[in-house]
């Protein structure tokens, strides 16, 4: 099992971030809504197991990142960007 370093998790750029987001998007936009919602939260959990961290921590670092001290931070803004004008 890959060792996960929880100060590397903590410390992770938005832009890293978002750029690693960006190419889950691309690849889940060839199918239905139902679909990726459910293959993203798939990926999610799966890669949480395998990596030994539990789910709710790595959703909360995760929300923590997304939202800076006034609202959501620009690269995740455009990630909505990015959804409101590819994903179906």
């Amino acid at each position: 099992m890959p060792r996960l370093n929880r100060d590397v998790l903590n410390t992770a750029t938005p832009r890293d971030v978002a750029m690693a987001s960006m190419t889950v998007l691309d690849r889940l936009q060839d199918f239905r809504p139902e679909i990726q919602i459910m293959g993203a939260a798939t990926v999610f959990l799966t890669l949480a197991d395998h990596l030994g961290i539990p789910a709710q921590e790595a959703f909360t670092v995760t929300k923590n990142l997304i939202n800076g001290d006034d609202g959501k931070r620009a690269e995740f803004r455009g990630i909505d960007a990015y959804m409101k004008g590819e994903l179906k």
